[in-house]
């Protein structure tokens, strides 16, 4: 999927830039709003392959964002991301990944989809 455009949203700033910043060294195109409310809007006006979410965001802004990709867009394939075990599966998302090691993101990007 490299070479893909990418939408990546994060409330941790910190977070959003690192992932962002792996992201298009292996070759993504990646995007994020300015606010993560924003991303439906993203959506609505450009193509994306993916949207990965970050654990950062509460789970009812996740859920809505989520929902609202789903209606824009159905193909495209969401990614939940998290760092820490509590932050669980978002049973929403097409896949949950830890992202200690930035490559498990990677493969979950280049997987098939469900």
């Amino acid at each position: 999927m490299a070479g893909r455009r990418i939408l990546s949203v994060s409330a941790n700033t910190r977070l959003l830039v690192t992932r962002n910043e792996t992201l298009s060294l292996a070759g993504y195109n990646v995007v994020s709003p300015h606010k993560p409310e924003d991303t439906p809007e993203l959506l609505a006006r450009s193509h994306f392959d993916a949207v990965v979410i970050g654990h950062s965001l509460p789970p009812e802004i996740r859920a809505k964002i989520i929902r609202a990709a789903r209606k824009i867009a159905p193909t495209v394939l969401v990614i939940f991301v998290y760092v820490e075990p509590a932050s669980g599966e978002e049973p929403l998302a097409d896949f949950s990944v830890e992202v200690s090691d930035p490559v498990n993101l990677i493969r979950a990007l280049e997987a098939p989809p469900k």
